[in-house]
């Protein structure tokens, strides 16, 4: 399929639910996971995918938490939804408390894979 295709492809099967894409190249050579909206702005027409498949704000969380393991954690409170997220720095380990939205997630997960996910 062509961006094209997909961007069409995306609009009729999103729900509300749905905050993520996961896709790849049709060489197999390539595997990225973006925001909806992002990909769909960024999306180059011409390019072939081989796939994609949508996904909810808990699916990704699910791969953020294969990728940071104790690192990361979610925390139900009655301010909301929390992600606590640990992380090595120049300075010595950071702490972050984020609130728990497709953004911070997607944010994480680049952050964490250095663009190259691997799962």
């Amino acid at each position: 399929m062509r961006g094209a295709e997909i961007s069409s492809a995306l609009v009729k099967l999103r729900s509300d639910e749905h905050s993520f894409v996961k896709w790849w190249r049709k060489e197999n050579d390539f595997l990225d996971y973006d925001l909806i909206d992002r990909f769909m702005d960024n999306i180059n027409h011409a390019e072939e995918i081989e796939g994609f498949e949508l996904l909810t704000l808990d699916e990704m969380w699910q791969r953020v938490e294969q990728v940071c393991g104790s690192r990361v954690n979610l925390v139900h409170s009655g301010k909301g939804d929390q992600v606590e997220w640990t992380y090595p720095g120049k300075s010595g380990t950071h702490h972050e408390v984020c609130i728990y939205s497709p953004e911070t997630v997607m944010s994480i997960f680049d952050i964490e894979t250095k663009g190259n996910p691997v799962c």
